[in-house]
């Protein structure tokens, strides 16, 4: 058995089992997971954090050891990983408490206390905004300094993190969460139970944790010169040396940033199928004789049960918008709310059977309409999702959305002079959705303008509603995006090709398609 107590919880736990007191804290659970608990708690007037290792068992340790994976199997490597950076200066956690007893690894039960570093944000929270609001220059350049320099200090004395993301560095804050940015960043570097201590370990260890970092930061609006800063930071060279040496590895790392965020992202992704098209705490399924529906339950009411079971006769009396072979597109007014309904028509015989086997159009809208909710782009809320079927063979299908009211984007800019305030900020909206859809790798697949409505709000701004979602998904693959956004970007223009504004609009596409 292993253990430390400081001398404020050795007094509180005097005479007691430090297992049993550890295990009986309470407090706010931060996160738990199959063989560790995290939570926050008080004593004495003070806050603390407590990890709790119960054992992981063989099939964690197995799994780990398949996947040629160091298994973490308690909060022994914690408790030496801070001893580690305590030693060489680096701001990280205080340990109140730890305790380890277990011979089994798989059963080795270990505890960790360790003082509250708040107040604090993380750095993660704190950089979300710079994209759009960007902090003061001065304090930008030192917080990058700062992060360099312990990424540094750490891989220079044999230390990787492994889990070296913003999230695991806290900046010290005031207690209304405001950082005052007049003074040197504090940094403390968490989370250090995947640590790995080994002097000569291999250079894949730091590209890891490189490319982690750098993942992490994708979203905070970094620009060129300041991830040059981090890299001289970093490698104690100057910008010349750097691009004459070291080009490739950092070109590695970037490789590798971009390989984790296209697993995190289809990771995502797999968890919104499974919650939209499954019975969730979002969506109902509704299943009758040859139909198959999908529900949004937060807008779902009685009243809309016409829908689903009687949807044409609800079109023959509804306003038309559009009657076309493929697809026909009616307004309608139910359960106090408007509401277009659009049905998905089988233009033929062997359209039909092309179809049979295949998920409708339908099908990909109520997808496409999460995803872009998903990422914060506006869509008009989905409704329902209805498939007509032969068993598993798709017949007819239906798409139903809520109903905005708006001016699609031609009719509102056609008669504006090209320097009118109206022109700015529209495309000042489509640039913000153009960053989201490039940062997301979204196409549209149909970016003409009455596919974007512009609808006022009560604050006098507007707002972009992204519609008509037939051929909008993700496209993960690089060369795939690039190919497939670079024509939405070109239908956009086309869209005012002849107007005087073109050059504005062509200069916004230019940007965009940059470094594609």
């Amino acid at each position: 058995m292993k253990h430390f107590l400081r001398e404020d919880f050795a007094r509180f736990w005097h005479g007691k089992d430090m297992f049993a007191e550890a295990d009986k804290l309470q407090g706010e659970i931060f996160r738990q997971v199959k063989g560790r608990r995290t939570l926050r708690f008080e004593q004495d007037g003070k806050s603390f954090f407590v990890k709790v290792h119960p054992g992981v068992g063989w099939g964690e340790i197995i799994k780990n050891l398949i996947t040629f994976r160091l298994p973490v199997v308690g909060a022994g490597n914690e408790w030496r990983a801070i001893n580690a950076l305590q030693s060489l200066g680096i701001p990280t956690m205080t340990v109140a408490a730890y305790g380890e007893r277990g011979l089994n690894p798989a059963t080795r039960y270990s505890f960790l206390v360790t003082d509250d570093l708040s107040p604090a944000v993380s750095l993660e929270t704190w950089c979300a905004g710079w994209a759009n609001n960007r902090p003061d220059f001065r304090f930008k350049v030192l917080l990058i300094q700062e992060v360099a320099r312990l990424a540094r200090q750490l891989h220079a004395n044999g230390i990787c993190h492994r889990d070296f993301y913003l999230c695991h560095f806290l900046l010290r804050c005031a207690s209304d969460g405001k950082v005052d940015e007049s003074q040197q960043p504090h940094l403390s570097m968490i989370d250090l139970h995947r640590t790995l201590i080994k002097p000569a370990f291999v250079a894949r260890w730091v590209k890891k944790d490189l490319a982690g970092l750098y993942f992490s930061a994708l979203d905070t609006g970094l620009t060129r010169t300041d991830l040059l800063r981090f890299m001289c930071v970093y490698t104690g060279k100057p910008v010349r040396e750097i691009v004459q040496q070291e080009l490739p590895f950092w070109r590695s790392i970037q490789r590798k940033a971009q390989k984790i965020w296209l697993r995190d992202r289809k990771k995502q992704d797999r968890k919104l199928q499974a919650r939209i098209y499954n019975e969730s705490e979002a969506v109902a399924v509704q299943r009758a004789a040859g139909k198959f529906a999908l529900v949004n339950k937060r807008l779902w009411q009685p009243g809309l049960q016409p829908l689903i079971d009687s949807p044409d006769a609800l079109i023959k009396k509804a306003q038309m918008i559009k009657d076309g072979d493929s697809t026909t597109v009616v307004a309608s007014s139910l359960a106090g709310r408007e509401w277009v309904i659009k049905r998905y028509n089988l233009k033929g015989f062997w359209y039909g059977v092309s179809r049979l086997l295949r998920p409708s159009r339908a099908w990909h809208c109520w997808a496409s309409a999460f995803r872009l909710h998903d990422v914060g782009i506006h869509t008009p809320q989905p409704l329902l999702m209805l498939e007509k079927r032969w068993g598993p063979l798709r017949r007819e299908a239906y798409y139903v959305c809520e109903r905005v009211r708006g001016k699609d984007a031609k009719l509102l800019l056609d008669h504006e002079p090209p320097d009118s305030e109206v022109w700015s900020q529209t495309l000042a909206l489509f640039e913000d959705l153009f960053v989201v859809m490039r940062k997301q790798r979204v196409v549209h697949g149909d970016m003409k303008s009455t596919n974007f409505l512009l609808c006022p709000q009560d604050d006098g701004t507007r707002t972009i509603e992204v519609i008509d979602l037939d051929a909008c998904r993700l496209e993960l693959k690089p060369s795939r995006f690039r190919k497939y956004f670079s024509r939405d970007l070109l239908r956009f223009y086309a869209n005012w090709r002849h107007h005087e504004a073109a050059g504005k609009v062509s200069q916004l596409i230019k940007k965009m398609g940059r470094g594609l």
